[in-house]
């Protein structure tokens, strides 16, 4: 047995007061130790504590507000063995298909040992209350207006979170895309599918520094990203990500509005299925706001006018626009093209993208998407190169309520075409004739059908 574990032991049964009898069988798993189940009643509820704190407006609820003797029940989802999670304990009201869930800020490590995935345990609310800890909600020790983590030494397992004997097997609640995610699932366990690290290559921490750290991952079903935090303490931070796409099975956190990841494991992370990168892909999410588009190997191209498609960011997320408001022109005309993308080592390839919209005028549609395969790749042979016309959806609604909402594209053929294409978003408009609609474009990605 490594020393490390002997000692982190040893001080967990001092600190619990559990008396332990050893055989020496060589076999240095943890001893079974028999649990009686605690004498209590549970009056009240995960989803009754998140309700009655949401309905009060205030940032700290003292559950001593609501009565005496309140005690509620949960299944404990998260583990501290690998050290990706620090002094909390995360418990969800069912072991399947949960409907709540919620963090608690213990004083404490190695708390697997004592709190391992899927044993009941009964919270007892007395001196305890909630705040909202940048997104998440919290339970821990009153202090005045303010919670703290529940000191350990005040016995956590006699006076707050006391252990059932019953353990169930988690099974984590399928969620079919990041975009579905709301504040209900925060802190539960999920698992997302058909997901895959943002960036190959990448370690799950940094060797040179015990700093937090986020990484990026993207679904294959629908390109929508989310953070997965790692810790610097984390025992697997110098393993790779592996290069595949599988599910994520993790605790869904939140900050300030952000939803993350937090997996107990490597073995949260069943990647065994190839990419799924696309053949090429843009979704704008390292734009600079309000700057001219400057993305490397793109083409921003004014024939007619003072305007180019400038970079944008609302609510963190990137996109390109094009807005000729105010511009004075009695002639707009900006194109915005990709890099080359080639066709032939690939099949069955489709466009697909996003629009939004403000500010239509009627009998004004500005965009055209067009492809081509003998352009030279350079600003001025432009105007040479055959332009080909794509079919794709798009709605200019006038109804404000339909504004800045982005719509697909729909997949748009491009099998027939080989060699090295270049896709081309081509705005037509008029600041003086009111035609100067603004235009975002999000998400181009080419990939194989």
């Amino acid at each position: 047995m490594k020393m490390k574990s002997i000692i982190k032991l040893t001080v967990l049964f001092l600190l619990f007061g559990i008396v332990i009898s050893c055989i020496d069988t060589g076999d240095y798993s943890l001893p079974e130790i028999e649990i009686e189940e605690p004498n209590v009643t549970v009056n009240s509820s995960i989803e009754t504590l998140i309700a009655t704190f949401e309905d009060s407006g205030n940032d700290v609820l003292d559950f001593d507000s609501m009565g005496s003797g309140l005690t509620i029940e949960g299944f404990v989802v998260s583990s501290d063995e690998a050290g990706n999670i620090y002094k909390t304990l995360t418990i969800q009201n069912k072991p399947e298909n949960p409907t709540a869930a919620i963090q608690i800020s213990i004083d404490a490590v190695d708390m697997y040992t004592f709190y391992n995935v899927g044993r009941k345990v009964y919270i007892k609310l007395d001196g305890l209350g909630m705040h909202d800890n940048n997104g998440v909600l919290e339970i821990g020790k009153i202090n005045g207006a303010t919670i703290e983590r529940i000191p350990f030494f005040k016995d956590v397992e006699k006076d707050y979170v006391l252990r059932s004997s019953e353990v169930v097997e988690i099974i984590p609640r399928e969620i079919n895309s990041v975009a579905d995610l709301n504040k209900s699932h925060i802190s539960m366990l999920i698992t997302l599918s058909n997901m895959q690290a943002e960036n190959k290559g990448q370690m799950y921490g940094d060797l040179d520094n015990t700093f937090n750290v986020n990484r990026v991952f993207n679904s294959c079903t629908d390109g929508e990203r989310i953070i997965m935090r790692n810790s610097g303490f984390a025992d697997f931070k110098a393993q790779s990500i592996p290069d595949m796409s599988g599910k994520i099975t993790a605790i869904v956190g939140n900050y300030r509005g952000d939803f993350q990841l937090f997996i107990r494991d490597t073995n949260d992370v069943d990647f065994t299925e190839s990419r799924c990168d696309p053949v090429f892909g843009e979704d704008f999410q390292n734009v600079t706001n309000n700057t001219n588009l400057d993305i490397d190997g793109w083409i921003n191209y004014a024939e007619a006018g003072s305007k180019v498609w400038t970079e944008k960011v609302y609510q963190r997320n990137g996109y390109a626009e094009f807005n000729p408001f105010r511009s004075g022109d009695n002639l707009n005309i900006a194109w915005l093209i990709t890099p080359g993308i080639n066709l032939d080592e690939h099949q069955g390839e489709v466009l697909t993208f996003q629009t939004q919209h403000a500010y239509p005028d009627e009998g004004h549609d500005p965009l055209e998407v067009l492809i081509s395969t003998d352009f030279s790749g350079e600003e001025d042979g432009i105007g040479n190169a055959t332009w080909i016309p794509l079919s794709f959806k798009v709605s200019y609604l006038e109804n404000f309520s339909s504004w800045f909402t982005f719509t697909d594209s729909g997949e748009i053929d491009l099998s027939t075409y080989s060699g090295t294409a270049y896709i081309a978003f081509k705005y037509t408009g008029s600041d003086t004739n009111n035609e100067n609609m603004t235009l975002n474009i999000e998400k181009v990605k080419v990939s194989e059908n």
